[in-house]
């Protein structure tokens, strides 16, 4: 019995394997979605960048045959100065969707950004040598953004009361995507702290994070999504959740910034139980369905002398396999309460219908499919505990064992297991 309970624990494994084939699909459509409409997108802190050229002139001179010879040559170069925010104030407000390509459906979000701050720019003769000749170029305002295809609108950038057009690209090759405003004009001759501010509505999906980049920096967000993720090394100062959604807000000092660099602000919009996570562990309980049958129908066959064949052992565990394969059919295009009860309600029928003649009796059949709808009850129920689904399992098998040894300590197994003639009494002399 033991051996044809592992080889009915197959099929089950089989629709595990099943399960992680269609999240994979998922994921692929997912990233389908998002190609078009824009990925998990991570605005960087804005800095600027302002190039410049340096030209300088070295002078040899050597004495060849009691001449002297003198030499002279010409170099340059072009560098950049990298000034970051000193401070930026975030506001994020975001409206999420969503979108589906045949039965997978991704979550979207629509983010309408504002930021407002300072960046302290020094005097360029900070960054001279006094020997050398210098060009100073326009500066830019670089903004990082991870997905380009994302941004809806950017109309520009409020730098030192002046407005500035973004253009496409960063402008500086230390930042890989995102937009940059050339600062057409802009002379900065001594140091000033220079205030800045723009908006931009930025289109994402999954998650949306910032990144401080060692500035200090003030986030403020609201989204009409009630199950957020924070997540990353910056956990919210404060924040409020509610069935329409959520509200959080974070404060984070240069200091802190500038020891995690790569750290962001960051949050997921996620499902408290998604789908495939919810098939995947009633998947994994596959083998108490399984185990508690098989041992049902030995205790059964063992106390009422019923002799029940291994086909028809094969054939309630393949049923009970059937199930988890259905509820994984029925739940990509229902809501997975609905899926879970046809899926219940179609097997323990059948296992029922089956196990009344097997068991030669309708009271003890019905009873048998009383237990297993009981048991998958008790499954749905672990299955929608998110934070207690491992402690509610363990009481559940503890409570199942305890209920077999405790029914079953009285009886003689020796006696049970013994051939009939073993057990007749002796025949008088």
């Amino acid at each position: 019995m033991g051996a044809l309970a592992l080889v009915l624990m197959i099929p089950v494994g089989m629709i595990r394997d099943l399960v992680a084939e269609r999240q994979a699909r998922r994921n692929e459509a997912v990233t389908g979605i998002a190609e078009g409409w824009g990925k998990r997108q991570t605005v960087a802190s804005p800095y600027l960048v302002i190039p410049y050229e340096r030209h300088w002139t070295v002078v040899k001179r050597q004495t060849i045959d009691g001449k002297l010879h003198e030499t002279s040559n010409s170099y340059s170069e072009s560098k950049i100065v990298t000034v970051p925010a000193a401070n930026v104030e975030w506001t994020v407000d975001a409206d999420l969707t969503e979108k589906a390509r045949g039965i997978y459906k991704a979550r979207l979000y629509s983010a309408r950004i504002s930021a407002n701050g300072s960046i302290n720019v020094p005097a360029r003769a900070s960054a001279e040598d006094g020997t050398s000749r210098y060009k100073w170029h326009n500066p830019r305002f670089v903004l990082g953004i991870a997905d380009p295809l994302g941004i809806r609108s950017a109309p520009g950038v409020t730098f030192g009361g002046k407005t500035y057009a973004f253009a496409p690209g960063s402008g500086d090759a230390a930042t890989a995507s995102g937009l940059h405003a050339p600062l057409e004009g802009l002379a900065i001759l001594k140091a000033e702290t220079v205030p800045f501010s723009f908006t931009l509505e930025l289109g994402g999906s999954e998650a949306f994070a910032l990144a401080p980049a060692g500035t200090d920096t003030a986030v403020t967000m609201r989204a009409d999504w009630p199950h957020p993720s924070f997540q990353g090394r910056f956990l919210p100062a404060k924040h409020e959740i509610t069935g329409q959604g959520f509200s959080a807000s974070w404060k984070v000092s240069r200091f802190a910034a500038q020891g995690a660099k790569s750290e962001t602000i960051a949050v997921s919009f996620i499902e408290p139980v998604g789908l495939y996570q919810l098939l995947e562990r009633a998947s994994k309980y596959g083998f108490l369905f399984i185990g508690l049958t098989a041992a049902a129908f030995l205790l059964i066959e063992l106390l009422r002398r019923l002799a029940i064949h291994p086909v028809q052992y094969a054939l309630v565990g393949l049923a009970l396999a059937m199930f988890f394969l259905l509820l994984t059919a029925l739940s990509e295009h229902i809501a997975f309460a609905w899926a879970y009860a046809i899926a219940t309600a179609a097997c323990v029928g059948l296992i029922t219908i089956y196990l009344i003649r097997v068991l030669h009796g309708t009271i003890l059949g019905l009873a048998f499919g009383a237990a297993l709808a009981a048991l998958y009850a008790m499954l749905y129920a672990l299955l929608q505990s998110e934070d207690y689904a491992l402690l509610g399992g363990s009481l559940l098998l503890f409570a199942l064992l305890a209920a077999v040894m405790l029914a079953t300590r009285r009886v003689d197994w020796y006696r049970l297991t013994a051939p009939a003639e073993a057990i007749k009494p002796p025949a008088p002399a």
